[in-house]
């Protein structure tokens, strides 16, 4: 079991911002995306300082996605895409570390 403690962005603003405007993460942090409802979400990593996963969550809390995105240079940025409620962004290996893989039930306390 694996707990990461996460910023959430819940806005349009904060979800356009993302972890573009930090440096890195510690061990265990990471970001929670979170939208209305499920659908079709797609992620770049536009002016990212490290690499991360990118986990896709859908509203039954089952991963749906994991996609490990290394920095790029802005110039063409490629395009991350799941089904999901919930994206969680956590450091790169984080997934591989803690054996979490796509099928997994997460559980989301979001107030």
């Amino acid at each position: 079991m694996a707990v990461v403690d996460s910023e959430v962005a819940d806005g349009p603003e904060e979800r356009y911002t993302g972890l573009s405007d930090h440096e890195s993460l510690g061990e265990d942090e990471g970001m929670l995306f979170v939208f209305e409802n499920e659908d079709e979400r797609s992620f770049v990593m536009r002016n990212m300082d490290f690499p991360i996963d990118i986990v896709f969550v859908d509203a039954d809390g089952r991963i749906t996605t994991i996609h490990e995105a290394p920095t790029e240079d802005g110039s063409d940025l490629t395009s991350y895409r799941g089904e999901a409620k919930w994206v969680l962004e956590v450091n790169r290996g984080y997934t591989d570390e803690h054996g979490i893989e796509e099928g997994d039930r997460v559980e989301i306390e979001y107030r």
